[in-house]
């Protein structure tokens, strides 16, 4: 059976009478209006609970700092790759201290204690009770339960008070509601079922010799994208990589891995850092995130020393786990496996995200982010699945930022022997689970594809928060937001059942022809079918996936290219995006391109597009181009 996933716009609701002209307003900012719908509302929350938050300082010469970002990474500048040091970036570009005196001096005024001022004085945390923060910020705080826990969270927009103004760009700490999913993926559930765990003594590994599905690791990364030359001379040593996670794990599964695979790796290589008071566990919703990330990028680079950054997963975690890593300065690159819909992220605290990403490009160190796993369609990932909710054009964030480098998906060549037949992926292509859309639909209908394979994919599209950055303007097969992006559904939500009912409303409306930042800009293998093993809790798991895994294999990528440059290397989009437009897909180019098939929605094209990005990488070219010897 053929069918078409249709687009389901407001004209059309408004047509067939399910929504009002009211009801269909576009919001310009282009943000999830009503998230709340999820949440039940317990009421105000105690006015003498005592609150932690964060307040971020605007940077000086922001135009300089952008200029010298931009120097580093230009090899005909003088000051290629010659990076700052914290102190130097204090000096020139965090804010002064008079400015953290003045806010110091007006949070004391309003009997609120500032607690600690972050290294590059760019953050200053403060406690007050939520009645204190209430008045200072103009929005009530109320207490709310979903998916089985329950936090406090503003139930408006902050208004920065006067004294604030102009001093402050961001608050954050009203919302202690967890925000960020991990994007490790793996086979869906259902009739053909998922893999049971095997116990690690009696698993063979499977390396670089025609690999069972969903069985590779880190050696066939190498294998299959032309690195052995790089990785049979670099090791990762001297260097040290960062991952950025919101869960715990235990070190010992990450040992038996590389012990798995037969790495020859550096005792002793990890630490652990808790943001916020935070202690990361085993036992933790994402572990196996926090797992496979340092599995994966230890593996690449077996040598390099490796500094975990954990914290509690809110938006103030989010900001101190970055500002953590980033002002620590003891990473040579950085990853984060987990996001969020850009659409869903609170709009005021772009601001601050950029300006730690920008000190992070200035100390040299790029940040590498999964790009999501639901194709196109990021915020349909949540519990706004489709047919419930229109489908709508998305993108996943911090990946969406261009200081971030956003990881893709593919899927690999390969014969999938399912129970009713066979299916064949002749040649590399997005990841995107629209290849099995007739099989499924056809054996187990099409509400059982729609709950379990829509929408599954390597994620891509046009980001609405971020213009064109200069490195892709120019660039052909780059997109604009798609045209009638809303997404519509009932507005009533049971917790009990984790279903919606009701009238339908308008959750957000995305702006048309955005010529915004294009995601992802490079990709590998991520479909769990082509998938890799992973261990976990002393077992092994294969038919594992998702761009969780390409961003920490692109981290111990990079840090073997690192080694080989014998520094940092700084933002990479500026070289990477050149290496393109100096060699396309030619002789030495980086880059081979994925020209068949879609993450669900984009194509992939002889070009740069969103489904792919600039392609999957040849890593010993990008390597002589990256770091020559």
């Amino acid at each position: 059976m053929n069918f078409r996933i249709a687009t389901i716009t407001a004209a059309a609701l408004i047509a067939a009478g399910a929504l009002s002209t009211a009801q269909a307003a576009v919001s310009s900012a282009g943000q999830l209006k009503v998230d709340k719908s999820t949440l039940v509302d317990l009421g105000v929350a105690p006015s003498n609970t005592m609150r932690t938050i964060t307040i971020t300082l605007p940077l000086n010469n922001k135009a300089a700092l952008t200029a010298f970002i931009a120097s580093t990474v230009d090899p005909t500048s003088p000051n290629f790759r010659q990076f700052l040091t914290p102190a130097q970036f204090n000096a020139t570009y965090a804010p002064t201290a008079a400015a953290v005196a003045q806010v110091t001096s007006f949070l004391a005024a309003n009997g609120i204690a500032v607690t600690s001022v972050s290294p590059d004085r760019m953050l200053v945390k403060a406690q007050a009770t939520n009645a204190q923060l209430t008045s200072l910020f103009g929005t009530a705080i109320h207490t709310y339960s979903a998916n089985g826990g329950t936090f406090q969270r503003n139930t408006a927009a902050v208004v920065m008070p006067a004294g604030l103004q102009g001093l402050a760009v961001a608050v954050a700490g009203l919302s202690s509601q967890p925000l960020s999913r991990s994007n490790v993926k793996y086979l869906p559930a259902g009739p053909e079922g998922l893999s049971a765990p095997t116990p690690l003594a009696s698993a063979k590994p499977a390396v670089a010799t025609g690999n069972p599905l969903g069985y590779l690791t880190t050696t066939d990364v190498i294998n299959t994208y032309n690195g052995t030359s790089l990785a049979s001379r670099m090791t990762g040593a001297g260097k040290t990589l960062g991952i950025m996670t919101f869960a715990g794990f235990s070190q010992s599964d990450a040992y038996l891995y590389w012990n798995y695979i037969g790495a020859n790796v550096l005792p002793n290589r990890i630490t652990e850092i808790g943001v916020d008071g935070y202690v990361g566990s085993i036992s933790d919703n994402g572990a196996d995130e926090t797992t496979l990330d340092v599995e994966q990028s230890g593996g690449l680079a077996p040598q390099a020393a490796i500094r975990v950054y954990e914290a509690p997963n809110t938006d103030q975690g989010a900001i101190d786990l970055y500002a953590t890593a980033i002002t620590d300065n003891k990473c040579d690159s950085l990853s984060i496996s987990w996001g969020e819909a850009e659409i869903a992220e609170d709009p005021s605290l772009f601001a601050t995200y950029d300006q730690l990403f920008m000190e992070a490009a200035a100390y040299g160190v790029p940040i590498i982010a999964a790009a999501g796993d639901a194709g196109a369609y990021d915020i349909n990932r949540s519990v706004y699945t489709y047919p419930s909710f229109t489908q709508i054009l998305t993108v996943d964030f911090p990946a969406s930022s261009p200081l971030v480098l956003a990881a893709g998906g593919t899927t690999l060549p390969q014969v999938q022997v399912h129970k009713y037949g066979s299916i064949t992926i002749p040649s590399e292509r997005p990841w995107g689970f629209d290849y099995l859309r007739d099989y499924m639909v056809a054996n187990y209908g099409q509400a059982f594809y729609f709950a379990n394979y829509f929408p599954e994919g390597g994620g891509g599209g046009v980001s609405v928060q971020y213009p064109l950055p200069s490195y892709q303007q120019g660039l052909a097969g780059t997109k604009v937001s798609g045209v009638g992006q809303s997404m519509f559904g009932p507005g009533t939500y049971n917790p009990t059942t984790g279903t919606f009912s009701g009238p339908i409303i308008d959750f957000v409306d995305v702006p048309s022809n955005y010529a915004g930042r294009n995601v992802p800009d490079v990709s590998l293998n991520a479909d769990p079918y082509s998938g890799y093993a992973l261990v976990f809790n002393g077992q092994l798991y294969i038919e594992s996936g998702g761009t969780s895994f390409v961003a920490p294999q692109l981290n111990g990528i990079f840090t073997l290219i690192g080694q080989q440059a014998g520094g940092r290397l700084g933002q990479l989009h500026p070289q990477l995006y050149g290496a393109y437009n100096k060699l396309g897909y030619g002789a030495g180019s980086p880059f081979r391109a994925i020209t068949t098939g879609t993450n669900v929605f984009y194509s992939a094209t002889n070009s740069y597009n969103p489904a792919t990005g600039l392609g999957v990488l040849n890593i010993d070219n990008l390597a002589a181009q990256l770091a020559p010897q």
